[in-house]
């Protein structure tokens, strides 16, 4: 009888895995751990893996470097969920002759990110959290909030995340500008969106929103001097990655007022440490990296991954 292979899932923290009938019919070809906590670190991890033919990465979660590839023997097969992110080694993958494979969510599914900015936008400008918090202590005398309407949107990143958001943008009657390290005006003024300069767009915005990839180009793209730009009322909206933005430096302008505020659902490093600055703030809002976090979406994760892991066993 043939080996049974070793299937590890890392980082469930959501537990979108267990019990996913995809996932109970492939129990019957294979053996599946599925992990939902942090490896405390390199050792942990490789521990974990000892013997693992196939390890599902969730997003960027889990660090997957050349030394971690090259203590894994028996890896065969890397499922990515998303796509290939800078925290997987891929060519480290290939050399080893491991192959990799991406197992994507809904096509359209970039449209429910877009829609969780606007909400986190909505719920700063609007105090929605606070206010909550208010009604339930009897607290009704409040200070007035911003209204967005004939205001400017500015969106780092005009690809299909930031093209979804101009269009939420320009529903509420928002001015749009954008720009990016790739965009070019004519791009932007197909999507009916005004070009900028990265400077501009921070000098001028009522909102920035980073929407653009995480790559050697765009880490630190958002600098403390792009920050120091800023508007005092103004806010900054991240649902793309933590390092784009210069965390520090947006710790130090919100502390010291020097913007109205910033909603963020990405961070540096996840999940947020409770001691981190970031937390004891008023004058954000924070979700735990929830943008693509749609049932449908998920559901589509999980179908993806074993989809990709069966075409792996059967030889493809």
């Amino acid at each position: 009888m043939a080996e049974r292979k070793r299937v590890v899932v890392l980082e469930d923290w959501n537990a979108f895995f267990p019990g996913a009938p995809s996932l109970e019919r492939l129990r019957e070809r294979v053996d599946i751990d599925i992990h939902q906590d942090v490896p405390a670190d390199a050792a942990d991890l490789v521990a974990r893996l000892r013997d693992a033919h196939i390890v599902v990465l969730n997003r960027e979660r889990t660090r997957f470097d050349a030394a971690t590839i090259a203590a894994l023997p028996a890896l065969e097969l890397i499922v990515q969920t998303g796509g290939v992110s800078p925290n997987l080694d891929l060519a480290a993958a290939t050399t080893r002759g491991v192959a990799v494979a991406t197992a994507p969510g809904l096509p359209g599914s970039i449209d429910g990110v877009a829609e969780l900015a606007l909400g986190l936008l909505l719920s700063l400008a609007r105090r929605i959290p606070a206010h909550d918090r208010d009604v339930r202590a009897g607290r009704w005398a409040v200070a007035p909030t911003t209204m967005l309407a004939g205001g400017t949107m500015g969106i780092v990143g005009l690809g299909r995340l930031g093209s979804s958001l101009a269009r939420l943008g320009q529903a509420l009657r928002m001015s749009v500008i954008a720009a990016g390290p790739t965009l070019t005006p004519a791009r932007a003024a197909a999507a009916g969106v005004a070009f900028a300069t990265l400077h501009e767009v921070f000098a001028q915005a009522d909102a920035v929103f980073i929407c653009t990839r995480l790559s050697d180009r765009t880490r630190g793209l958002v600098t403390r001097a792009h920050l120091e730009r800023m508007k005092p009322t103004a806010y900054l909206i991240n649902v793309a990655r933590g390092p784009i933005v210069d965390e520090a430096a947006l710790v130090d302008l919100l502390r010291a007022g020097r913007i109205a505020g910033a909603e963020l659902d990405v961070f540096d490093r996840e999940p947020l440490p409770l001691d981190h600055p970031l937390i004891g703030l008023d004058n954000v809002v924070l979700t735990p990296h929830i943008g693509w976090v749609t049932a449908t979406n998920t559901a589509r994760f999980v179908e993806s991954v074993v989809a990709a892991i069966e075409r792996h066993l059967d030889g493809e």
